[in-house]
């Protein structure tokens, strides 16, 4: 892979999983002696990037809500072409891998000769699924704008639930692939026995997710709250009045604490008795793959796409129903009774040595 130049852009390094998804597979081609280049549209970071060699911050700052906004995108998309070509003054990309709808929305009006890749990830019919929580006419437009913006475009799909969501939803793509997101699985295990001093001298339940709507914290807190003696909760977060208003209506404030977002969440889900996530969707949530290589149970629920590819044979019991909170506390409680041992097998798909492998062969 020597000679090799690829370029990953995304809106920002603020908190998520597909973030952090970024971050690790630029490292890990970095080792295969790639020279990989990170650009950001926000100059917004919380992941750790000590080890990322190139990483760039385009000049236009991108805002969401912005007067005027085909023209101002259009004048960001010109900013990233630019700082893309500057960093070509020896050889030009081999590929571009662009993640996430906004910064997609931004790649797609570059008019740059270059290939460039969509890594999806999540599944877009999912926000049409209720439409008490979107207008009719908001859910055609926004249908309209998923479907132009990838025609005939090349995608990468990093769950099976949404490589098949594809053609569900009705995306005439030019060609699409399936890549699961890759796992350093010696370096997790090797942050994981890193000293840290909040963590709690008992046992504890954990929940690794940023504080939005699609994390159901709501139906996390009140799925807890049923239980009998549990014990406490650790919240890997950045602190919100609206999340400690809900922890305060439901008398938790004595059981529920809130630690913040780590760049290092794995010794807190390596000492955890178990690790939890009750979103309403997901693409290929990590922290229930980050659990199972440290042997942590994992209770989640049962979201169309992602836990089910992970939780499989024996771990499937310990999947919960969508937003039931009677259901997900009756899968903790199980869980926290009795969990089968985790072995190497339900990892192994997810190996960083086989995914990065499928990323070198579009080289």
């Amino acid at each position: 892979m020597m000679n090799k130049k690829v370029g990953f852009v995304i809106l920002n390094l603020v908190g998520g999983g597909a973030e952090k998804v970024v971050v690790n597979i630029v490292e890990l081609l970095q080792k295969e002696k790639v020279e990989v280049h990170l650009f950001l549209l926000e100059n917004k970071i919380e992941h750790d990037i000590s080890n990322i060699q190139n990483l760039h911050i385009v000049n236009t700052p991108y805002k969401k809500k912005k007067l005027f906004k085909k023209i101002y995108f259009a004048k960001v998309a010109q900013s990233l072409k630019k700082s893309i070509i500057s960093q070509e003054k020896d050889q030009k990309f081999d590929a571009i891998f662009s993640n996430l709808p906004a910064c997609d929305n931004i790649v797609s009006k570059m008019d740059l000769d270059r290939k460039i890749f969509y890594i999806i990830h999540t599944v877009y019919s999912i926000e049409f699924a209720n439409l008490k929580q979107m207008s009719i006419r908001r859910s055609i437009m926004r249908k309209i704008f998923y479907k132009r913006l990838y025609k005939n475009k090349d995608l990468i799909a990093i769950s099976k639930g949404i490589y098949n969501d594809f053609d569900k939803f009705g995306i005439n793509y030019k060609s699409k692939q399936l890549i699961y997101n890759p796992f350093d699985i010696d370096n997790i295990k090797s942050k994981s026995n890193i000293t840290v001093d909040d963590i709690p001298n008992e046992d504890y339940i954990v929940m690794v997710a940023a504080f939005r709507k699609e994390k159901r914290h709501d139906i996390a807190l009140q799925a807890y709250a049923k239980l009998t003696n549990p014990p406490k909760l650790l919240l890997l977060c950045n602190k919100n009045k609206k999340l400690e208003d809900m922890i305060n209506s439901l008398s938790l404030t004595n059981k529920v604490k809130i630690i913040g977002f780590k760049n290092n969440p794995y010794p807190y889900i390596k000492n955890a008795k178990l690790s939890i996530l009750t979103s309403e969707y997901e693409g290929l949530p990590t922290v229930i793959i980050e659990s199972l290589i440290l042997a942590t149970s994992v209770v989640s629920t049962n979201c169309p796409t992602g836990p089910r590819e992970i939780l499989v044979d024996e771990l499937s019991s310990y999947l919960a129903k969508v937003n039931d909170i009677d259901d997900i506390s009756h899968k903790i409680s199980l869980a926290l009774d009795n969990y089968p041992k985790i072995s190497d097998k339900y990892i192994a798909k997810f190996k960083s040595d086989n995914i990065i492998k499928q990323y070198k062969e579009l080289l």
